[in-house]
């Protein structure tokens, strides 16, 4: 009888234990899945940023939609005077000159008044005037020389240059007059079209692609090497997003998405891409208000605050 009760004991001993240890392990189970949670609450990949800072930090954001992606050729050249820019300007009758006005550098208008000749066969002062719009480029006469058939100065009219492109025979079948171009610099770039297709050489292979440049604002000069995509084609895509607005985060390609003053990493699936924009095939809504200009702001913020978290 002694020997039984002894036996029920044990046996309820060793239910008590292994229940305490079963509840133990749960415990220890709900703790660890708890400090996860909070571990991973603690690494919450948004940012809130009101609108006061956004504008102050240059946050800019844009709705996800439609757009064109073109594909397109780079072809390289450089700029040059519109030949119908310059002006050789001579003495219509031989003489001495009286005066002359401008000098290099200087800016006329057409029909300024620009140097003073005496006729050596009439002996009556006749006035030079400016053709055209321009700046002067050169001067071979001052007053008091006689006139020669060197021209007396030369205007120049920027207004207007072309682009010449060297197209070499791998790409000149897909180059076509009409085509889009992008003309780029270091510090520009201008939109325009295909104008003319001149034959290669005997001296080289490549066509030459013009390309005209307006010049109105005076950014370009002749002889700057420029960069051209010509587009030979293109596509419309159902989501595309600015190419600014692509960072890496975590090793995967994101786009920081706007709900009100949150922001937060959206990871997408990129599709095609040209200069300024790149196809989105996953990961976005049309309508998404998504960060276009410094998201690497928003970024950096991120893996700062992860950093912190994890020291």
């Amino acid at each position: 009888m002694k020997l039984h009760c002894r036996w029920k004991q044990l046996l309820a001993a060793l239910l008590t234990f292994m229940s305490l240890a079963l509840l133990s392990s749960e415990l220890l189970a709900a703790e660890a899945e708890e400090e996860h949670e909070e571990e991973e609450q603690g690494h919450a990949e948004s940012v809130i940023i009101d609108y006061a800072m956004a504008q102050q930090a240059g946050i800019t954001t844009a709705a996800a939609g439609a757009g064109v992606i073109r594909n397109a050729v780079s072809v390289y050249g450089k700029t040059v005077v519109d030949p119908r820019g310059i002006s050789h300007i001579r003495a219509r009758f031989p003489g001495l000159v009286v005066s002359m006005e401008p000098g290099i550098g200087d800016l006329v208008a057409a029909g300024d008044a620009i140097a003073g000749i005496e006729s050596s066969e009439s002996l009556n002062d006749y006035v030079i005037r400016a053709p055209i719009d321009g700046i002067v480029i050169s001067r071979n006469a001052n007053p008091g020389e006689t006139t020669s058939d060197e021209p007396l100065l030369t205007l120049a009219n920027y207004d207007h240059l072309w682009a010449e492109l060297a197209v070499f025979p791998l790409d000149a079948t897909r180059i076509k007059v009409g085509q889009e171009v992008i003309l780029r610099t270091n510090a520009q770039a201008i939109r325009s079209s295909i104008a003319h297709i001149l034959p290669g050489t005997s001296e080289s292979p490549a066509v030459v692609a013009r390309v005209p440049l307006d010049n109105r604002d005076g950014l370009w000069s002749p002889g700057l090497l420029v960069q051209a995509d010509v587009v030979i084609g293109q596509a419309d895509v159902a989501i595309a997003v600015d190419n600014r607005a692509i960072q890496t985060f975590e090793n995967v390609p994101v786009v920081f998405v706007k709900e009100g003053d949150i922001y937060e990493p959206r990871p997408v699936q990129l599709g095609r891409q040209d200069d300024a924009l790149t196809e989105i095939l996953g990961g976005l809504e049309p309508g998404d208000q998504y960060v276009v200009e410094n998201s690497y702001l928003i970024k950096a913020d991120l893996e700062k605050s992860s950093v912190e978290d994890n020291d």
